[in-house]
C-alpha cells in the first residue's frame, strides 16, 4: 500500500461523510425557498446572446437555487467579461485535465492573463499565479463590504476566479436583514466559443469572519465533523519570506499524527517527541518520494508494526536533529536483534481526526548562534477561530537545503482542544 494513497482515502473519506463540498454541484435552476441541504432540480440556463436546452443534473449539495432575476444579472456580469477573455482561451494551449475526462486544462500563462485582463477591467479577480496562495487583486471593495457588515448595513460584494481549464467561476456574497448568504456559478467556454452557466447556486452562510492578518474565512456547507468545511479566502498576498519558511521547515511535518509541533521540546530534552512518527515526512523531505510499505517486512509482535531497516531509519531522520545514537535508539524503540526500528503507517487502527488547520509563519528571529525561531500562529476556520494555538520552532540551517530541528515550544493554547499529540506506536502512548 502507497502511502499517499492512504492519505488520499482519508481525505475523500472527510468530504464523502463531512459533507464538505465546496461547490453547488451541476445545477441551475430558479428560486424556490427551499433548504440549505437540499439537491437541486432542473433549469434551463442561458449564455448572453441564446438561450439553451434544460437539462437534468445531480448536485451532492447546491443550496437554494436561483431566481430567474438573479441568474439574468449573473449572465449579464458574464457578458461583460466574455470578450475579454475569450481570444486568451481560443488560441491557449490545452492539455487533458487528470481528474476530468471531459475537460481539458489551460497553460499557466493564459490563466495569468486572463486574470490580469480582468483585474485591468476595474473588476476583483483572484490572483492564482506563482508558487504562492491565491489572494484577491482590487480587494477594496471586500474590506468595503465587511466594514458595511460590522455596522449592520445590507451590502453586498463579488468576485471572479479563473479556473484550472479556462473557465469563469462567480462568487458573491451577501448581507441582508441581518443575515449572510454566498451566491455562485461556474462557466465553461463551449465549442462556439462562449461562456455557458453550468453551476449556480446560493447558500446560508453558517459563519463568517476576518483573520488576525485582514483575510477572510467563510463556512456556508453544513457538516457534522467540520472536517475543511470552511473556506479561506486570502485578501492580500502573502509575506514571501515568511511562506517560504513555512513551507520549508513547517508544512512538510504538519499536525496531523505527529507530535513534532505540538509537544514541547528541545536538543536536550525530547520530551514526548515520537521519532517514529516522523519517518514518512522526513522521508518525503529528503528523497521527494513516499515511503512505500510494500518494501518493509511485517510484524505483529508485540503490537502491528513495519520493520523498517536502521541504517535507512537512522539515515532518514538523524541528520534532521541532534540527538546521541544511543539516546535516539532507545526513544525510537531500536530492535538490535533484528535490526529495524517500529514503524507504523496512518491506517483506520491509529488515524486520529482533526479539522483542517492552517499554519502561518508570522515572524521570525534570527538568533546569535546562526539558529532562526520561527513564530508560528495556526488557524483553525472550522473550529472558527485563528489562533487554535501558537507555537515556536528553532531550527538550524546547514549547507544548501540542509537543516535542523532544535526544539519546539508550545507558546499559546485556546479553549479548543488541539490535534492530538499521542504518537502512533501502542509502546509510545500515554493515554492506553
Amino acid at each position: 500500500m502507497i502511502k499517499s494513497k492512504i492519505l488520499m482515502g482519508i481525505s475523500i473519506l472527510a468530504v464523502l461523510f463531512g459533507g464538505c463540498i465546496h461547490f453547488p454541484g451541476d445545477m441551475v435552476a430558479e428560486e424556490s425557498g427551499s433548504s440549505a441541504d437540499q439537491t437541486a432540480g432542473t433549469q434551463a440556463s442561458q449564455s448572453s446572446s441564446a438561450s439553451q436546452a434544460a437539462r437534468t443534473v445531480t448536485a451532492i449539495f447546491s443550496g437554494e437555487s436561483l431566481s430567474e432575476e438573479k441568474l439574468e444579472e449573473i449572465q449579464a456580469k458574464y457578458a461583460e467579461l466574455e470578450p475579454l477573455c475569450q481570444s486568451i482561451y481560443a488560441s491557449a494551449e490545452k492539455k487533458p485535465l487528470s481528474d476530468w475526462d471531459t475537460r481539458k486544462a489551460v497553460s499557466r500563462e493564459a490563466i495569468d492573463e486572463m486574470e490580469d485582463m480582468i483585474k485591468k477591467a476595474g473588476y476583483p479577480v483572484l490572483n492564482s499565479s506563482g508558487d504562492y496562495p491565491a489572494f484577491l487583486e482590487r480587494s477594496e471593495e471586500f474590506y468595503a463590504f465587511w466594514n458595511s457588515v460590522q455596522n449592520g448595513v445590507d451590502a453586498e460584494t463579488s468576485y471572479w476566479e479563473v479556473s484550472d481549464s479556462g473557465g469563469l467561476n462567480y462568487y458573491e456574497f451577501q448581507y441582508t436583514n441581518g443575515k449572510p448568504y454566498s451566491v455562485s456559478a461556474f462557466a465553461q467556454w463551449s465549442t462556439d466559443g462562449q461562456l455557458k452557466i453550468e453551476t449556480a447556486g446560493k447558500r446560508n452562510v453558517l459563519n463568517w469572519d476576518m483573520t488576525y492578518r485582514g483575510d477572510f474565512y467563510y463556512q456556508d456547507v453544513p457538516t457534522d465533523r467540520h472536517w475543511e468545511a470552511s473556506i479561506l479566502l486570502r485578501l492580500k498576498p502573502v509575506d514571501k519570506t515568511l511562506w517560504e519558511l513555512n513551507q520549508k521547515y513547517i508544512k512538510p511535518i504538519g499536525y496531523y499524527n505527529v507530535n513534532a509541533f505540538l509537544c514541547d521540546w528541545d536538543k536536550t530534552e525530547y520530551g514526548n517527541l515520537s521519532f517514529n512518527d516522523l519517518f514518512e515526512s522526513l522521508y518525503k523531505m529528503k528523497n521527494d518520494d513516499y515511503v512505500y510499505t510494500d518494501r518493509f517486512e511485517k510484524d505483529q509482535y508485540p503490537y502491528f508494526h513495519y520493520c523498517v531497516p536502521a541504517e535507512l531509519f537512522e539515515n532518514t531522520i538523524l541528520p534532521y536533529f541532534e540527538i546521541p545514537l544511543d539516546e535516539f535508539r532507545e526513544r525510537a524503540l531500536y530492535n538490535p536483534e533484528k535490526d529495524i526500528y517500529p514503524w507504523q503507517d496512518i491506517d483506520i487502527s491509529n488515524v486520529s481526526y482533526f479539522p483542517n488547520v492552517i499554519p502561518e509563519v508570522i515572524e521570525y528571529v534570527e538568533n546569535t548562534d546562526n539558529s532562526i525561531t520561527l513564530k508560528v500562529q495556526v488557524m483553525c476556520p472550522d473550529m472558527q477561530t485563528d489562533t487554535l494555538f501558537t507555537h515556536e520552532v528553532t531550527v538550524m540551517p546547514g549547507e544548501g537545503d540542509s537543516f535542523q530541528y532544535l526544539s519546539n515550544k508550545v507558546t499559546y493554547q485556546g479553549e479548543q482542544e488541539l490535534p492530538s499529540s499521542q504518537p502512533r506506536i501502542p509502546a509510545q502512548r500515554t493515554d492506553i
